[in-house]
């Protein structure tokens, strides 16, 4: 991690990378990766670095918005939940990368908790292995313990990043529900400036009412073509007919682009139109080499256009948190 005196707005404008992450433990799946592909071609960052110096002043001025809400001082922790409507649009991509963005640029706690009651990909993301879950936390009264006492159940990633990574073991500690999560997962939130929350997919069941109900905001991600658009649209529709409609102008939709054209054929202003009437905002995770990969993400590999998205998606979830 940088240095903390180092960490305001400005200096977020020169560094827009994030920090490498601590290496952790090798993840199974990691093994049937042939090589780490960085996020950009090699064209693309020779480009890249040769405009460096000429970087427009818009770019700059973004980063430096990006940089005072991301930076934004909390009174009460803030709960931001990740949700999507199907598996694969990438919730535990968008879950990583506000977690790790927050993490560098905060001075608080940040805790990334997988809240997938089912077989979810936070842990491989991040990096761990599949540990204690917010079930097994159940036998502990989080609500009066201290932060002493519930560390020693968290994955420490860094100077200010824990994860609850979840449990693969079903035949453990029981399966996580609204009850387990209201017990534990929820009073858990309070030592963490910020708590991210990846969900299981969809978004009816009693634990995602559960998490929305004690969510600042939420992220809906979906993927960047017409069918995923009208997935978010439906899903905006039942939110605001449900006793969450509060939610609604506090709802981030996160496009994700899953191929080089994938981009190219959406059209990304038109939705943000009509999500804009619905309430919602819409940003954009374009494709990156590194990220299709679909194993741990490596933030030194990161293509330059994910780095920003991840600083200005947790930009945005903070600013979304904060509204009244």
């Amino acid at each position: 991690m940088a240095d903390q005196d180092q960490t305001g707005p400005g200096a977020l404008a020169e560094r827009t990378r994030l920090d490498p992450l601590p290496r952790w433990p090798s993840v199974a799946p990691d093994d049937l990766v042939l090589k780490n592909v960085h996020g950009d071609s090699m064209m693309r960052r020779l480009r890249r670095a040769a405009a460096g110096p000429f970087r427009a002043a818009v770019d700059v001025q973004a980063l430096e918005v990006s940089g005072h809400w991301i930076q934004h001082p909390v009174t009460t922790g803030r709960r931001i939940a990740v949700t999507g409507i199907r598996g694969g649009a990438g919730k535990s991509t968008v879950s990583t990368l506000i977690a790790a963005a927050f993490a560098r640029f905060r001075r608080d706690r940040v805790l990334a908790l997988d809240l997938d009651p089912e077989f979810g990909s936070l842990p491989l993301r991040l990096g761990v292995r599949p540990g204690r879950s917010a079930t097994d936390l159940t036998r502990v009264a989080v609500g009066t313990a201290s932060f002493e006492e519930v560390e020693t159940r968290l994955e420490r990633l860094g100077e200010r990043l824990w994860a609850l990574p979840g449990s693969r073991d079903f035949m453990g500690s029981g399966r996580l529900d609204a009850a387990a999560y209201r017990s534990a997962g929820l009073p858990l939130s309070r030592f963490f400036g910020v708590t991210i929350a990846d969900c299981g997919a969809g978004i009816r069941t009693d634990l995602h009412r559960a998490v929305l109900a004690d969510a600042h905001a939420q992220l809906l991600v979906t993927p960047a073509t017409p069918e995923g658009a009208a997935s978010a649209g439906a899903a905006l529709d039942w939110l605001g007919r449900s006793n969450l409609r509060g939610l609604v102008p506090r709802t981030i939709v996160v496009f994700t682009v899953h191929s080089w054209t994938g981009s190219r054929a959406f059209d990304l202003a038109g939705a943000r139109r009509i999500l804009r009437d619905a309430g919602a905002e819409a940003l954009l995770l374009g494709y990156d080499g590194h990220l299709a990969i679909g194993t741990t993400i490596d933030p030194e590999h990161l293509g330059y256009s994910a780095r920003i998205s991840a600083i200005e998606l947790a930009a945005a979830a903070l600013r979304a948190a904060l509204r009244p």
